[in-house]
């Protein structure tokens, strides 16, 4: 990722603001009453990427609503630990400058500077977790598990699913 993809991804966490009324409405169709009240729960900032993501998938033409629900809560699993537009940043910045060292913090606990880099690494377990308690699909709960694995050459329908979903995640 460019420099100028950072400062933009920088200023809408900073300006990020919750979904409006008629967001949550559009968002609902896909999503069942627990899973909408731990969207609910996440950022701002969170909340508009996952939507950015939604309406991309939408808009390229998706109708699969396990795909949808994942785009929506793939970083739910954030709402465990509180971090800062600061503590991303870092986060991001170590990711790029010291990417074993970021894995490597990323595996201690959640205590101390290290926490940003442990809500990177491991926010995929834990939001499946709760999607899976918020009575998510095992496919939209193993969507969000694996939305950051590298992906084998040959993939399966899950795979080209997760691929998708990847894709419109990096994009916003």
């Amino acid at each position: 990722m460019d420099a100028l993809y950072r400062v933009s991804q920088l200023w809408r966490n900073l300006t990020a603001r919750r979904l409006s009324r008629s967001e949550v409405r559009e968002i609902g169709v896909d999503l069942n009453r627990a899973e909408l009240a731990l969207f609910l729960q996440m950022s701002a900032s969170d909340q508009q990427h996952a939507l950015r993501v939604y309406r991309l998938l939408r808009a390229i033409g998706q109708t699969d609503k396990k795909l949808l629900c994942a785009a929506l809560l793939h970083d739910v699993g954030k709402i465990s630990t509180k971090l800062t537009v600061w503590d991303r940043s870092l986060a991001v910045l170590g990711k790029a400058l010291v990417p074993r060292k970021a894995r490597e913090w990323g595996m201690s606990d959640r205590a101390g500077w290290k926490r940003a880099f442990v809500v990177r690494e491991q926010h995929a377990a834990w939001g499946a977790d709760l999607a899976k308690r918020a009575g998510s699909p095992a496919d939209v709960v193993e969507l969000i598990l694996r939305h950051q694995d590298t992906l084998a050459a040959n993939i399966d329908q899950m795979d080209a699913r997760l691929m998708l979903l990847q894709w419109a995640d990096d994009q916003n």
